[in-house]
């Protein structure tokens, strides 16, 4: 989803309506009482009983209109259990609402009891492992407002101060989806399919998820949308949306894809919200085919895309029909982003929201590089000056705060900026076969934190632990004070590093320009500490120097010419001669070496291809053949640099 003050928040068979949807799994445990409750408005022993099931389908049959939230209907619900005994039934909906009656598959009552925000639907006999319950809930009521949602409330009611349209709509995220439908809130259990029909009047469209598979003539003046959708869907996605709209239609037609997608768009039907917002309503075409081909085949391909508008400040990515009330081209990716980081694949806490909200964000970014590269050093500096803005991890520590999970500079911002260093770290090639692989890999499932962190070994062969325990779960970002000098064909950097949020240091290799009239020279160093020296044998006059020149890493940084820095001048050298040089592989020292030294082998590109220590000769036969620099030290702190040719 987004938020304007800068949120984002930001299969089987088909069937017909009388067929049984198929009914998925998950580990659950048990009882019903009222007390330390959490976030979401569960106490413990609520929130183990109902995880004893898992929800398969859901089909809401709702009456709404535009001119209110109340609402009245049902909802049916079939589930499985996943216990050898379940005489229990929880579900929440919020205590605003009277439920009128629940109803089994053959038609009886079932007793229930309904404590505030939480009904225990006692149910005639015990429900095996596996087996499934098929129950209706007929309730009625008018939604709270106590705007407990990320953006509002989870319904609400309200005409655009633009565009004068009045429009009722949903949006749940993270836990008021039970104040507006009887539900099931957890992240793990997602929903296999679900139906959504709402009965309004006539000069109303009703914006939902899937396809509109009718619309069905009602007497008095009524008629009810069916829409149908059967792909997984978290709780805190399933919406609605009523109003006045005109219909806009668009096709994409990803690369490599037989076919095309429809995006379907719901746009007040006042002419002036299409006019104003055409721009960035058709760039939707293009991020939706880009996307297809960077993070892999839009996940939803068999029904659609769309929008659907609503008078609230930002967007919300409702699976395949986000609803939006802000259109610019910067939310219309970040909730195009969301169908793959979100939506597809969801984070398996809120603790993990960055997962969604730090991907769609950096799909921002990624939308504007590849597709309108004029304004991308603008995006990447504007989410780099919002990420600054707040202290803290991108990792949520307090999910019961909603502002937190939901903090525009440490979900969003710093989310992002944290995805862009492990772009960097990776490379082009592997950060998005990462990208594709998650999409695969936890599709219409849930992922975690952890479960990224071990994808992102497994598929790089490398172990980046160090990258998630410092951008992820730790505070802060790197300062680096820099000065350099260059005298007597040689080149001397000093770099301190410090952390804005008294964290840990970063560990991270640090891309250096050196700007000159022959030709710029490039170094990739690795900073680790805080404080390195560097002294490299350059000709030719360096003009000035640059940090970081493609704005890969978030930091603070100054860089300034010190006429003094001389490290030969500074340190005490080590006086060894390298031998054989040039040579094949084998080297040795004269004098010979009398206590332990440790050697870094510098590509010409300052990047370090080998760190070695020892007091015997070092092997370096594992090298390609080419020039490199040796930066030697010893444990007085004396160093050398000697320019070494490997066969």
């Amino acid at each position: 989803m987004k938020k304007v003050l800068s949120f984002c928040l930001i299969l089987c068979a088909k069937l017909a309506l009388a067929q049984t949807p198929h009914v998925c799994s998950l580990s659950k445990q048990n009882a019903f009482q009222k007390n330390s409750l959490t976030k979401n408005n569960l106490s413990a022993a609520q929130a183990s009983l109902i995880e004893k099931y898992d929800v398969g389908f859901h089909h809401l049959s709702l009456a709404v209109e535009r001119t209110s939230t109340a609402i009245k209907g049902n909802v049916r619900t079939i589930a499985r259990s996943k216990v050898a005994a379940l005489d229990t039934f929880l579900f929440q909906l919020h205590a605003n609402f009277t439920v009128d009656s629940i109803l089994g598959s053959n038609q009886n009552l079932y007793a229930f009891t309904k404590l505030g925000d939480v009904t225990a639907v006692i149910l005639p006999q015990s429900i095996g492992l596996n087996q499934t319950i098929d129950l209706t809930i007929y309730y009625r009521g008018t939604p709270p407002s106590g705007a407990s949602a990320a953006i509002g409330n989870g319904f609400s009611n309200r005409a655009s101060p633009t565009y004068g349209n009045q429009i009722t709509w949903s949006l749940s995220q993270p836990y008021s989806a039970y104040e507006w439908w009887p539900c099931k809130q957890s992240l793990q259990d997602k929903i296999d399919s679900i139906f959504v029909s709402v009965t309004t009047d006539t000069a109303n469209k009703v914006g939902s998820h899937g396809l509109l598979k009718q619309i069905e003539p009602k007497p008095n003046g009524k008629h009810t949308y069916h829409w149908q959708s059967f792909y997984p869907i978290n709780y805190y996605l399933v919406m609605v949306t009523v109003g006045q709209y005109a219909e806009y239609r668009q096709y994409a037609k990803p690369k490599g894809y037989a076919d095309s997608i429809l995006i379907q768009n719901y746009i007040y039907s006042n002419p002036a919200a299409y006019t104003n917002n055409a721009t960035s309503i058709l760039a939707t075409k293009p991020q939706l085919e880009l996307f297809s081909d960077i993070f892999g085949l839009y996940p939803f391909h068999q029904e659609k895309y769309g929008h659907v508008m609503a008078p609230f400040s930002g967007g919300m990515e409702h699976q395949t029909m986000s609803s939006i009330g802000i259109f610019n081209y910067g939310i219309v990716a970040h909730e195009v982003a969301h169908q793959w980081f979100g939506d597809n694949v969801t984070c398996a806490t809120w603790a993990d929201i960055w997962l969604n909200e730090g991907f769609a964000s950096y799909s921002e970014y990624l939308a504007r590089f590849y597709l309108l590269p004029n304004t991308a050093s603008q995006e990447l500096s504007d989410m780099h000056a919002a990420a600054k803005q707040e202290v803290g991890s991108v990792y949520v520590t307090d999910t019961a705060n909603v502002n937190r999970i939901f903090s525009s500079s440490l979900t969003y911002n710093k989310g992002a900026a944290a995805i862009r260093v492990l772009h960097y770290l990776l490379g082009d090639s592997m950060f998005y076969k990462v990208c594709k692989t998650y999409q695969t890999r936890f599709a219409n499932s849930n992922a975690s934190t952890q479960d990224f962190n071990d994808l992102v070994n497994e598929l790089s062969g490398k172990n980046y632990d160090f990258y998630f325990e410092q951008w992820i779960y730790g505070v802060g970002f790197p300062t680096y004070t820099t000065t350099w000098n260059q005298t007597n064909g040689k080149f001397y950097l000093k770099v301190k590093q410090t952390n804005t949020q008294n964290g840990g240091l970063f560990s991270l290799p640090i891309a250096f320009t050196l700007k000159r009239a022959t030709g710029d020279t490039f170094l990739i160093l690795d900073i680790n500490t805080s404080e390195h020296n560097f002294e490299f044998p350059i000709g030719g006059t360096i003009s000035s120097v640059v940090i970081d020149p493609n704005v890969w890493i978030l930091k603070n940084s100054t860089l300034t010419k010190d006429a003094s820095l001389s490290i030969g001048e500074q340190a005490e050298t080590l006086g060894l001669l390298a031998y054989p040089n040039p040579g094949e592989g084998m080297l040795w020292f004269e004098p010979s070496l009398q206590s332990t030294v440790w050697l870094e082998v510098i590509d010409l590109r300052g990047r370090i291809c080998m760190t070695l220590s020892g007091k015997e000769g070092f092997d370096l036969r594992q090298l390609q053949a080419g020039i490199y620099v040796l930066r030697l030290r010893d444990q007085e702190g004396r160093q050398q640099m000697i320019k070494y040719q490997k066969y």
